[in-house]
């Protein structure tokens, strides 16, 4: 088994996010509500101690490690279409394209299963976070082996821009 990812990089990513978050031009609402669950994520990783890190399991933290790399990269990929500003499509990606609001929207309700996920790994209080006012759901160790079959899952190449604020 690889090592898992250094909590670091995802840092980074989620950084760079929030960066590129206030370049967005289109679908600002959706994208505001990812940043803000990503900074959950960032504040769990900025807090954890060498002890909490030593001491996760190494498949468990490979598992969400995965995740949040997949939700990080795809969530950037997403803001930079956003805040491109480009109109156009070219035929063969519009029929074959995915909204650009749907996924981000989907990335926002696998955000907190994650969390859920890093309260597992790093024991930590189930409490102690809550997503706008809403208590983060419980899950259980199950959720890892879900996790596996989902990694398979191919992301999409193509995005429409359905969603302009300008």
């Amino acid at each position: 088994m690889s090592l898992p990812l250094n909590p670091l990089t995802i840092i980074k990513l989620i950084q760079y996010g929030k960066e590129r978050v206030e370049t967005v031009t289109s679908n600002k609402e959706a994208c505001a509500l990812l940043v803000d669950d990503l900074d959950i994520i960032q504040g769990i990783l900025n807090g954890l101690g060498p002890e909490e890190k030593t001491s996760a399991d190494n498949y468990k933290l490979s598992r969400v490690m995965k995740k949040l790399h997949r939700i990080t990269t795809r969530t950037n990929a997403l803001f930079d279409k956003c805040a491109s500003g480009k109109k156009w499509v070219k035929i063969r990606q519009f029929v074959c394209a995915t909204s650009i609001k749907g996924e981000l929207q989907k990335l926002h309700s696998e955000v907190p299963v994650t969390i859920g996920m890093l309260n597992l790994v790093f024991h930590i209080k189930r409490s102690a976070y809550t997503r706008g006012g809403t208590a983060i759901p419980t899950v259980d160790e199950s959720i890892f082996n879900e996790e596996d079959e989902q990694d398979t899952e191919e992301t999409e190449e193509y995005y429409v821009n359905d969603d302009t604020d300008e």
